[in-house]
């Protein structure tokens, strides 16, 4: 008879525990991710200084729509004030390659934390530097499986598209906004809950590599076992669907309080400073709570003790 304690926790018990593991984690957390992201934002800055003014022009251009030419002007300095350069693009791609480094040395920290063990900001980014390539391996074919999988879904976006046409051209004005009411939402559903299941099968992989199996392949193999089990499909989604609900809460304001703040003072710096602050801060909570749930699905699902879960490997 399974064991009470091993039970699943819900969505709720996986948010408070990883909201106190990064209180109680608050420094290394916040440090680990800093380290990788601030560079990363003052780069950023460099290469588009004003990217924080895209929010004003973007309300000038909603307030000008009566006037077709001061509406040109606003949408000209929209796309200049949004044009990236090859240095952009350069950075874009070191963010991504340091990203997965920092990943790592974070899964690291907070794993250790759980299973109440240590692991210092030294020892972390030693295990993200070794385990870098095969967080790309991991990245690279849930990306491919992520394009896969969404064929279907954007083969039934065609059809529903070319059946509202086909109605219209009827002039079956209920039929045509009943079929397209219905099957458009039935479509986003379904690509919200591919691309989350996906995306947190996805963490799976990624964190399994830093606490279970160096091997990349191996790490697919058992994510995708976990995410495919009798019960954990539906975790998975929820997973998903609470990781996205998280960051698309924390980016928006933070997107917005910058660009006001930069457009209120005309000073450009503030929009990157709020902007790379609070990101510090969200990507801690998100990475707390991807690692609780990974940690829960292997521990609990698979009957084992929490206290028998290994803390990463640390490489002196």
């Amino acid at each position: 008879m399974q064991n009470a304690e091993l039970r699943p926790l819900g969505a709720g018990e996986l948010l408070d525990r990883a909201v106190t593991i990064f209180v109680r984690q608050f420094v290394p957390i916040v440090v680990v991710i800093a380290l990788t992201l601030v560079p990363t934002t003052i780069l950023s800055a460099i290469a588009n200084p004003h990217a924080g003014q895209v929010f004003s022009e973007f309300g000038q251009l909603m307030s000008s729509l009566g006037d077709p030419t001061a509406s040109q002007r606003a949408a000209q300095r929209l796309s200049e004030a949004d044009r990236s350069s090859g240095f952009a693009f350069l950075i874009v791609f070191l963010a991504v390659v340091v990203r997965l480094v920092m990943w790592s040395a974070i899964v690291a920290v907070v794993a250790a934390a759980y299973a109440g063990s240590r692991v210092t900001i030294g020892q972390a980014y030693r295990i993200g530097l070794q385990r870098w390539l095969a967080q790309v391996i991991v990245a690279l074919t849930f990306t491919v499986m992520g394009i896969i999988v969404l064929i279907p879904v954007f083969i039934a976006y065609i059809l529903v598209v070319i059946a509202v046409v086909a109605l219209a051209a009827f002039h079956l004005v209920v039929a045509t906004v009943v079929v397209g009411v219905v099957l458009g939402l039935a479509i986003v559903a379904a690509l919200i809950i591919v691309s989350a299941w996906v995306f947190m099968t996805y963490e799976l992989a990624s964190v399994a590599v830093v606490t279970e199996l160096p091997n990349p392949m191996s790490a697919i193999s058992v994510a995708l076992r976990r995410g495919f089990a009798r019960g954990m499909k539906r975790r998975t989604i929820v997973g998903g669907l609470v990781v996205f609900a998280i960051s698309q809460i924390g980016t928006l304001p933070l997107l917005a309080l910058g660009g006001i703040a930069a457009t209120l003072t005309h000073i450009d710096a503030l929009y990157f400073a709020v902007v790379g602050a609070g990101s510090v801060l969200l990507e801690g909570l998100v990475a707390a709570f991807v690692i609780v749930f990974a940690v829960d699905v292997r521990v609990r699902r698979e009957g084992l003790d929490i206290l028998a879960a290994e803390a990463p490997p640390v490489i002196a």
